[in-house]
C-alpha cells in the first residue's frame, strides 16, 4: 500500500468514526429530549405544587465523593427530609446496593433520615435497588406500591419517572437540589448513557430487577405535618 492509499484509508476511516460518533451523540440527544418531555409534567420542585403520596422512594448513591460529602446524596436525604416533615409523603423507601457490610446505601440513608428527624418506623430499606429501573420496579412488585413519589435530582428523577410511567406506575418526582461544579457536568454526561440503557431496557430487552424476592409490607404512619387537610 503506498502513500496515496494510506492516506485514503485513514480518511475513510475517520470519516466512519465521525458517521458513527454523530449518529450516536444525536440519538442520545433525542433519547433525552423524548424522555425529559415524557416526564416534564410529572416533575416537580415547588412543594407547594407537588401531589401528596403515601410513599416517597430515594434513589441510591454514595454518601461520599472523594474526600468530602457528595452533594448528590445530602440534597436527597434533605429533600425527603423535607416532604416528609410536610406530609406530602408518610413513608420513605431507600434504595440502594448493599455489595458487602462496608458499603451499603439503603443503611446509610436510613441512619442519615433517622438523624434528619424521620421516625425509623416511617422507613424502608430496599437492598435490591443496584439500578435505577431496579429501584423503581421493586417499589412495585416488591413494596407493592403503585403511586409514589421518587426523590432525586431533576436529570436522574426524569429518567426514573419515564421507567415508572413506562411500566404502568402513578409516579412523580420531587427534584432535589442538583450538586455544583465539575461533577454535575460529569454526571449529566454519564445519564446519556444510562437514558439510551433504558430505552433499550424498557423497549427491546423487557429487562426485570436482578432480585425480586418475598413482598415487603409497608405499614403507615400518620402523617406528620401540621399542615394536614
Amino acid at each position: 500500500m503506498n502513500a496515496t492509499q494510506v492516506r485514503t484509508a485513514v480518511a475513510v476511516l475517520g470519516l466512519a468514526l465521525a458517521v458513527l460518533v454523530s449518529g450516536l451523540y444525536l440519538s442520545a440527544r433525542y433519547v433525552s429530549w423524548r424522555i425529559d418531555e415524557t416526564a416534564g409534567p410529572r416533575l416537580f420542585a415547588d412543594l407547594d405544587h407537588l401531589p401528596r403520596n403515601d410513599v416517597g422512594l430515594v434513589l441510591g448513591t454514595s454518601r461520599n465523593r472523594g474526600n468530602g460529602l457528595n452533594e448528590f446524596y445530602a440534597h436527597r436525604i434533605d429533600a425527603a427530609a423535607q416532604l416528609y416533615r410536610n406530609g406530602k409523603i408518610r413513608h420513605i423507601i431507600v434504595s440502594g446496593s448493599n455489595p458487602s457490610k462496608y458499603y451499603n446505601e439503603p443503611e446509610v440513608m436510613r441512619r442519615d433520615l433517622v438523624e434528619a428527624g424521620v421516625p425509623t418506623d416511617s422507613i424502608t430499606e430496599d437492598r435490591g435497588g443496584l439500578r435505577t429501573l431496579d429501584s423503581v420496579v421493586r417499589a412495585h412488585k416488591v413494596m407493592g406500591q403503585t403511586s409514589f413519589t421518587i426523590i432525586s435530582q431533576r436529570f436522574h428523577a426524569a429518567r426514573a419517572v419515564y421507567i415508572g410511567t413506562s411500566r404502568g406506575l402513578d409516579v412523580v418526582a420531587y427534584c432535589a437540589q442538583d450538586a455544583s461544579g465539575p461533577v454535575l457536568l460529569s454526571s449529566r454526561m454519564r445519564e446519556y448513557g444510562a437514558r439510551m440503557m433504558a430505552m433499550w431496557d424498557l423497549n427491546v430487552w423487557n429487562t426485570q430487577p436482578q432480585h425480586l424476592g418475598r413482598p415487603v409490607e409497608i405499614n403507615f404512619q400518620p402523617r406528620a405535618s401540621a399542615e394536614l387537610d
